[in-house]
């Protein structure tokens, strides 16, 4: 077998195996209706998936993706999931690593016009930011934070109302697979709540009043907290 077939083969063996572990009764829960308790907004990368969540996502998270994972060209999908599905929690998640971020702070004109139109929509969070002398993986990572400060304010400008009143929960995390932050490969970070931004509020958020302070201490990080950069 050349490489395309392998890949389909396991692509459609593995569909094989995941309807032979499950019973007609559990397609039933959903088969005719989706009742989601998340949606999640999240960069195209395929090293990002619905599985470092630990749980069967299959009715259960609303996935829209896009590189960057930027909220504006795709505010219709958040509607849906938010107004008519009534998901109580909108995840923002970027990821450490992040080739979008790398690419709109580099040179990306000789790129596709496609990716050129995608990448300049992405550089509107972050043009404003002077660059420090960082060294670069510590640029990186801040204004990959900065990327979802931002999306995650433009969410909470949206749908103010619902939050204002507990039905929604907006949150910005990244998917540290590279362990920047030090707090172990793969650990989701939880870096803004409903526009927050500093660590230790959020630590003191009522929703997340079940976590253990061991747990809240390896989750809530940042790299650097500047509070007049999350100006739009």
């Amino acid at each position: 077998m050349n490489q395309t077939d392998e890949i389909l083969y396991e692509v459609f063996k593995g569909n094989q195996d995941y309807i032979g572990s499950h019973d007609k009764s559990y397609f039933n829960t959903f088969k005719n209706s989706q009742n989601p308790k998340i949606a999640l907004l999240t960069c195209s990368d395929s090293r990002v998936q619905t599985s470092i969540f630990g749980i069967d996502s299959i009715n259960e998270i609303f996935v829209v993706r896009n590189i960057g994972n930027q909220i504006m060209p795709v505010f219709g999908s958040i509607d849906y999931a938010i107004i008519h599905l009534e998901t109580p929690v909108l995840i923002i998640m970027g990821h450490t690593h992040c080739g979008a971020i790398k690419a709109v702070f580099s040179d990306y004109e000789d790129e596709t016009f496609d990716i050129i139109r995608e990448l300049d929509h992405l550089s509107i969070p972050i043009r404003h930011i002077k660059h420090r002398k960082h060294n670069f993986e510590e640029e990186w990572l801040r204004i990959t934070e900065q990327n979802i400060d931002y999306q995650v304010k433009l969410a909470v400008k949206k749908y103010n109302p619902l939050i204002a009143k507990g039905a929604l929960t907006v949150l910005g995390i990244i998917d540290d697979f590279t362990n920047v932050y030090d707090s172990g490969e793969g650990k989701l970070i939880i870096i803004n709540v409903n526009g927050e931004i500093d660590p230790e509020i959020n630590k003191n958020n009522p929703v997340f009043k079940i976590f253990d302070t061991d747990f809240k201490d390896r989750s809530f990080k940042r790299a650097v907290i500047h509070k007049n950069e999350n100006k739009i």
